[in-house]
């Protein structure tokens, strides 16, 4: 993928996975560009030359009756990899960088969040274009998106910073420029860590109004589980943090939403089918970053 390409390789990967009966396949997370990517490889979501090969990636999937999402995301802001694209980090605010914590981010001015939406517009289009079946945007673990709505990270005095609904509104932002392009019927998925899993970080309970207020803004599914950098044994969650052991989230959201749950960590067979008949999720992931 070093040219903006999904490679055959990467192809046959999501293809193997389609053939051995998944259901919906989720990619890795696909940077907006490569400002915000920091230098990872990531497809190339603002040129048309990469639509071909990503029709190709559809078309492999479909052929053995599986769904697939384009995961998108606008970058790790504070969470950026040292040495790897802009020497200072981007973030909602002037934050510690998490590996260099002495380097202090820079916050993003208003009209770079402008760009950013537009950047959002231009992936949804990339998306329809090749043929995906739904889009998740990646607000997940202390990344970009989590940095404006975490109150630990967020401290803006403008229409971004300050209430729920305030840090909520680059998200939901989001959410509707992706919705003016791709329609009323097309799937937005939102990733989001629900508990930070350490002190000082976003609570299960304070979760709760974001989701709230991200469904209103017409997300149609949410993926859901727990974690941030500062608790990484949750971003990659081993055989050590047990079986399922996000699963725990699901309870108490289901009581605040009315969309269909995601969930990933560490599930077996039997616990996703035990999570499954408990009502409290709709669908359950497997090697879900």
């Amino acid at each position: 993928m070093q040219d903006g390409t999904e490679s055959e390789e990467g192809i046959r990967y999501y293809e193997e996975r389609a053939k051995g009966g998944v259901g919906l396949i989720k990619t890795g997370a696909m940077f907006l560009d490569e400002k915000t990517a920091q230098g990872g490889p990531t497809l190339a979501l603002h040129n048309t030359r990469a639509i071909p090969k990503a029709t190709v990636l559809v078309e492999r999937v479909h052929r053995w009756g599986s769904k697939i999402c384009l995961q998108i995301s606008c970058g790790t802001g504070r969470n950026g990899m040292p040495n790897i694209g802009e020497r200072v980090p981007i973030s909602s605010s002037a934050n510690p960088s998490f590996y260099d914590p002495e380097t202090l981010c820079r916050p993003l001015e208003t009209e770079e969040i402008k760009e950013i939406m537009k950047d959002f517009e231009a992936g949804a289009q990339y998306a329809l274009n090749a043929g995906f079946d739904a889009l998740e945007i990646h607000g997940h673990a202390g990344y970009l998106i989590d940095q404006f709505i975490s109150p630990q990270w967020n401290q803006r005095t403008d229409e971004y910073g300050g209430s729920w609904e305030n840090r909520t509104r680059f998200a939901t932002e989001i959410v509707e420029a992706i919705r003016g392009v791709v329609g009323p019927d097309f799937p937005i998925i939102f990733r989001i860590s629900l508990d930070h899993m350490y002190q000082g970080g976003r609570t299960l309970e304070d979760s709760m109004p974001i989701i709230q207020l991200l469904e209103k803004a017409g997300v149609d599914a949410l993926d859901i589980d727990s974690g941030s950098y500062e608790s990484m044994d949750y971003i990659f969650p081993t055989r050590y943090t047990g079986e399922a052991c996000m699963a725990y989230v699901c309870e108490e959201a289901r009581k605040h939403v009315n969309i269909p749950l995601l969930n990933a960590g560490n599930h077996s067979m039997e616990t996703a089918v035990d999570l499954l008949e408990s009502g409290n999720a709709d669908i359950i992931s497997f090697g879900a970053n």
